[in-house]
């Protein structure tokens, strides 16, 4: 009879640690014009101290502090290119169109004062012109993803052609399900 209930105890514990954020980590967005199209959004996610220590034990091999080209690579390769399965937790709707990144590019990791951050470029040329609802989010709960607080959102464009303008909210009218 103890084993039976040791057994239960047992799995009720596993499922209890599956069911919070193993990763913490705060996500800024850099949206992209050229003239007055929008041509696509650099996101940059900076990580908890305790996956930063992991990134850099792991890959910053020659423990100089910076992310050669190798060491970016085996970063891009074993700790990011995983993140597609997840669409990069980004998440596009315009108008009831919802989509994701099917790729990205021009991946960085930089490390500063022990904290991790990625960076890299989503394309968003063919949403030019009409409003875009961009988020990032991990519907797993695997990551507890937050905005950034000061600049969640920024804009790099040619001053006087445009005037882009934006607003953290949330979406009641299309609701995300988790798994």
């Amino acid at each position: 009879m103890k084993k039976y209930l040791l057994s239960i105890f047992v799995i009720c514990i596993d499922t209890a640690v599956f069911a919070h954020p193993h990763m913490f980590f705060s996500s800024s967005i850099e949206f992209v014009f050229s003239k007055q199209a929008l041509k696509g959004a650099y996101v940059t996610w900076t990580f908890d101290r305790y996956f930063s220590a992991d990134i850099i034990s792991g890959y910053d091999v020659d423990k100089d502090g910076f992310f050669n080209e190798k060491e970016r690579l085996d970063v891009f390769e074993n700790a990011f290119s995983y993140t597609a399965n997840y669409y990069y937790f980004c998440f596009i709707r315009q108008g009831n169109k919802r989509t994701s990144p099917s790729s990205v590019s021009s991946f960085k990791v930089r490390q500063k004062n022990g904290i991790v951050s990625y960076t890299f470029y989503v394309d968003l040329s063919e949403f030019a012109g009409r409003e875009l609802f961009f988020a990032v989010y991990d519907y797993t709960f695997f990551c507890d993803i937050t905005y950034d607080a000061k600049n969640a959102v920024t804009f790099s464009y040619s001053p006087g052609s445009i005037h882009p303008t934006f607003q953290i909210m949330e979406n009641k009218d299309y609701p995300v399900y988790y798994n």
